[in-house]
């Protein structure tokens, strides 16, 4: 009969008594209350029936974990956890090596049916009859040695997976770390931003309570940030001010802020006056900058302004051949911009509403005031940036050539050189070869159907060797032929080398060889036209003065090239002369060929960046004004107006959109209203501790059955092998790569100026690149 004094294990004879080899008294546990875990104790504990009032288990039966506190296990008030455990195996008799009966002495029913079971001692005469392989002979001095450096080898095996373990862990708490500080810098730097426009609307919170509406005094910060939310906004700014009583200036306020900027067609005296104040204390190379025109389309509207008495939407500078004034409804807004060359700041100085266009005279007179307001406040104009709208370049060929590529300033009669905006010239190019076969270097035919069938050949495959290509580059839906990247795309670098490779396997016809080096050299002239990255490398590096004469030496070549394009029309008709925008690339290249030299060797300039010489900005400054409450793509001419106004008085800079047709000029607004860039471990395991195994047998795959996709999957796996941090392990980059590329498409791939190449994977990674791939597939 089970005892409360007794512990009721099955097998066990513990008793409240009892002491065991460490010499601790043993405390009797109570079953627990709850019905279901008593049960689950039961048959841990192998009882046919629960008392829970009488019966008691013993602490011998619990590890260490299974109490509240492990260091008072053997004290009165011992405490299990509320999910303990017993175990009837803890209080089993350990076994030894000399204590253990030969298998063959008990059979294995035996065994079974005794228990617990029987010690005997250790019989080697009987051991050495059924197992005659084990030696039970003293082990020798050699052979002990080898024990223990076996045994200190796997020691130190232990000790290194230990510290590697704990070095793993410690990088990721550490990356944990640094990732936690990360988000708190970020918030600290958004704090720090907003932190004084929230205190200031506290303050002017706290204030409005002893102050009247109309006796608040709002500082220059104050209107900024006011003019700019009603900028994105303006019925969220009166829900703001009037619903949810945030102290904030009227729009009334603003309006008188905001209107005195631009307030007639022209030149805006108090946008030339702030600036004057903004450049006055900085350096001399601050005040070099580019004059750009450019043009937005805006909705025909007439309005009757009720303050000056007269109608508003008209063209007032339109007139007949018999000078007899005929009205015409205002389509567009020439919008004139400064940008800084060296120094990162724009600003729109002038606007002219026309409709259509604003003709050569209004034009030159337009090139004329400008010049002239820019250099009465103290700035130097010294390039003349434009796109091939048609009046404007009528005016420009004209006054320049791609021999004599610049006109004088009208007071310091310095030149002023006339670049032609690069994109927009790609843009043309595009569609010239749409239209087009185009000869060039004399003999070479460079055919639109190429890129057809090179798109047709590639796009089936799940990789490919232009993925960037898609319907819209061929059939150029409705808004995508202005779309830059769209012709950037095509004329590429990535098209070219995917041509040669199709060509190199018999995929289209050999004649489309000189297709992708007509692409390539396009590539290569438009990288050069548009740099923007200091360190970056080859064509796409700016013009550097150590390196000004090798490069313009690569931008006389272009030149060279330029003029060696012809154009034969498709359709049979004869073979047109001359191309507007043709003459616009050799101006443009002659132009920043001679500017940059000058720019170098006259004003002590380090590097020049062709960027800066494109239209970038103007089009992002389009970008804002459209974005005024919400995104309209032709404003009215009041609305455009008004945006410009907010534009120039917040000293917006940056349009919201993603989808904008430029990437980010950098530039920040030089006039607002309130103004009166770990290193990695290389540390490596040698060669020799890999395993033997060969990794080819292990990534066993059937050979590729195309060609091509071959080709793309060896570049697609070198790039990622790249871009991953396996290859600064010395042992995985021998195993994973190889010396020199196998295939064409990572020989067409690489650049002429590349030092390193391009990773060419081995034989095993890109069999381990097929298997992920064809998994991949089948997943999807």
């Amino acid at each position: 009969m089970l005892s409360a004094r007794r512990c009721c294990a099955s097998g066990c004879t513990s008793s409240l008594t009892s002491l065991p080899e460490a010499g601790q008294p043993i405390r009797l546990h109570c079953f627990p209350s709850n019905d279901k875990v008593a049960q689950h104790w039961q048959q841990i504990l192998e009882l046919a029936t629960i008392r829970k009032e009488k019966l008691r288990v013993c602490s011998l039966h619990f590890l260490s974990s299974a109490y509240n506190c492990p260091a008072l296990r053997h004290s009165a008030g011992a405490r299990l956890r509320w999910d303990a455990l017993p175990d009837l195996e803890l209080t089993m008799p350990r076994l030894s090596r000399y204590d253990l009966k030969p298998v063959v002495a008990r059979s294995d029913e035996e065994a079974d049916n005794t228990y617990p079971p029987q010690l005997e001692r250790w019989d080697k005469d009987l051991v050495a009859v059924a197992m005659p392989h084990l030696s039970l002979s003293p082990p020798s001095t050699q052979s002990r040695n080898q024990c223990v450096a076996e045994s200190a080898i796997t020691a130190g095996h232990s000790k290194t997976l230990v510290q590697l373990r704990k070095t793993r862990q410690c990088v990721s708490r550490q990356r944990a770390t640094i990732k936690r500080l990360q988000q708190q810098i970020c918030k600290a730097k958004a704090i720090k931003f907003g932190s004084t426009t929230m205190r200031r609307m506290a303050s002017n919170s706290r204030k409005l309570h002893f102050i009247a509406a109309r006796g608040m005094r709002w500082s220059k910060d104050d209107l900024t940030a006011a003019i700019r939310l009603h900028h994105k906004s303006p019925a969220a700014y009166r829900m703001l001010r009037k619903d949810w009583q945030l102290p904030l200036p009227s729009e009334s306020a603003l309006k008188r802020r905001t209107c005195q900027f631009f307030k007639s067609p022209g030149v805006c005296s108090t946008t030339l006056m702030l600036l004057k104040q903004k450049l006055a204390t900085g350096p001399e190379h601050q005040r070099i900058a580019t004059l750009c025109f450019d043009g937005m389309s805006l909705s025909p509207s007439v309005r009757y302004d009720q303050h000056k008495d007269e109608v508003i939407g008209f063209d007032t500078s339109s007139s007949t051949e018999n000078a007899q004034r005929v009205l015409k409804p205002i389509t567009e807004a020439i919008v004139a911009v400064l940008r800084g060359v060296s120094a990162n700041w724009k600003q729109a100085i002038a606007y002219y509403p026309v409709n259509r266009t604003l003709g050569q005279s209004g034009f030159a007179a337009a090139i004329e005031n400008c010049l002239h307001a820019s250099h009465d406040i103290g700035i130097r104009v010294i390039a003349l940036v434009a796109d091939q709208e048609t009046t404007q370049w009528a005016l420009l060929s004209r006054m320049v050539s791609p021999s004599a590529p610049f006109f004088r300033h009208p007071v310091s009669l310095k030149p002023v050189y006339v670049i032609v905006d690069i994109p927009h010239c790609l843009k043309n190019l595009r569609n010239a070869l749409m239209k087009n076969d185009v000869a060039f270097d004399g003999h070479k035919l460079a055919k639109w159907q190429h890129v057809v069938d090179f798109f047709e050949a590639d796009r089936s495959r799940s990789l490919r060797l232009a993925s960037q290509l898609t319907d819209a580059h061929i059939a150029l839906p409705l808004g995508q032929k202005m779309r830059v990247s769209i012709a950037a795309q095509v004329l590429s670098h990535s098209v070219a080398s995917g041509m040669q490779t199709l060509v190199h396997h018999q995929e289209i016809e050999p004649s489309a060889l000189q297709t992708a080096e007509f692409l390539q050299r396009v590539n290569d002239l438009f990288d050069m036209l548009n740099s923007a990255i200091v360190h970056d490398k080859g064509f796409k590096r700016p013009i550097f003065r150590e390196s000004l004469a090798a490069q313009t030496n690569e931008l006389r070549k272009a030149e060279a090239f330029l003029q060696s394009l012809r154009f034969l029309p498709k359709s049979g008709k004869p073979e047109k002369s001359t191309m507007k925008f043709k003459e616009a690339w050799r101006l443009s290249a002659a132009s920043i060929r001679e500017l940059s030299t000058a720019l170098i060797d006259e004003e002590s300039f380090d590097f020049v960046c062709t960027r800066s010489l494109t239209q970038d900005h103007v089009e992002n400054l389009f970008s804002i004004i459209r974005g005024r409450n919400g995104f309209n793509e032709k404003p009215e001419l009041a609305a455009f107006v008004g945006a410009l106004r907010s534009v120039a008085a917040s000293g917006l800079d940056r349009p919201d959109s993603a989808a904008r047709n430029c990437e980010d000029d950098g530039c920040t607004a030089a006039v607002t209203a309130n103004l009166s860039p770990a290193t990695a471990d290389t540390s490596c395991t040698s060669p020799s501790d890999f395993p033997t195994t060969n990794i080819a047998q292990q990534a066993s795959q059937p050979s590729q059955p195309d060609p091509i996709l071959a080709e793309a999957t060896e570049y697609v796996g070198g790039f990622v092998l790249k871009t991953s941090r396996v290859l600064e392990c010395c042992a995985c980059k021998q195993v994973l790569t190889a010396a020199e590329p196998s295939g064409a498409h990572l020989k067409n791939k690489l650049f002429s100026h590349a030092v390193n190449g391009l990773t060419q994977p081995s034989a095993a990674a890109l069999q381990a690149f097929s298997r992920l791939e064809a998994s991949f597939l089948e997943k999807n």
